[in-house]
């Protein structure tokens, strides 16, 4: 079990924030110990699929489930455009953003109205506001850590975004993707993760990897046509006091 107090979090939220993840393997009695210590305002506790006791115990500790959260990977080789959208394929081109749409990418990530699914954006301490805040400046931190911003253009326009951390030989970690403004009104929602694949094989990752929430339906199942597959979930609970 892991106890961290999310410093990085005050920034996003105004608040202090502790996060509590737990293993399989842990018992009950070390969950409810945990627990017990936590003063901070807001507090998430994250307990693998499965882990049913866990669970419940959190649950009886006042905790709760806002999601699951849902990893999705697959080797580039086996991931491709669904059949569907192939249509588009011949007027779709993928480019790394350059500094000028890197910084209009993130001001539409903290606009906020991108990630309406989001367990921070879905919470009435916080909503949508506080969502694009917290991804945007997430989103910051990675650039300076190594990350890329790609863009996903349908006929030559900016429709669609993708945050990745691409290493040749292993697996790219698709951090974000979404619509730009242009991509919602043209209706290609696919676009987006199409982008962080095209980044990934490109880039000559052996695997992607990434993760949803369950809130998300549509790109649950957007995730599957592509090819992914389930690798892990987690219960994610949550306490305000």
């Amino acid at each position: 079990m892991k106890i961290v107090d999310a410093v990085w979090e005050k920034r996003n939220l105004g608040v202090d924030v502790t996060e509590i993840v737990c293993e399989a393997s842990d018992s009950k009695e070390e969950l409810i110990s945990a627990l017990s210590k936590v003063k901070a305002p807001y507090s998430v506790c994250k307990v693998p699929s499965g882990a049913v006791e866990l669970l419940l115990c959190a649950q009886e500790q006042g905790y709760q489930v806002i999601e699951m959260s849902i990893g999705m990977e697959g080797k580039t080789k086996a991931l491709s455009l669904p059949r569907i959208y192939q249509r588009f394929a011949s007027e779709i081109s993928v480019r790394d953003a350059n500094e000028e749409q890197t910084e209009q990418v993130l001001r539409e990530i903290e606009f906020g109205s991108i990630f309406k699914t989001d367990r921070i954006a879905l919470d009435p301490h916080f909503g949508e506001a506080a969502a694009g805040k917290r991804y945007a400046n997430w989103t910051r931190d990675l650039i300076e850590q190594g990350a890329h911003v790609c863009i996903g253009y349908y006929k030559d326009i900016p429709a669609a975004f993708g945050v990745n951390i691409d290493r040749a030989g292993a697996v790219s970690d698709a951090i974000l993707g979404g619509a730009l403004n242009t991509g919602t009104k043209i209706g290609l929602g696919f676009l987006s993760l199409y982008t962080n694949l095209t980044s990934a094989i490109r880039n000559e990752n052996a695997r992607m990897k990434t993760h949803v929430s369950s809130n998300n339906l549509p790109v649950i199942h957007l995730h599957l046509q592509f090819g992914f597959q389930i690798g892990e979930m987690q219960y994610v609970l949550i306490k305000h006091q």
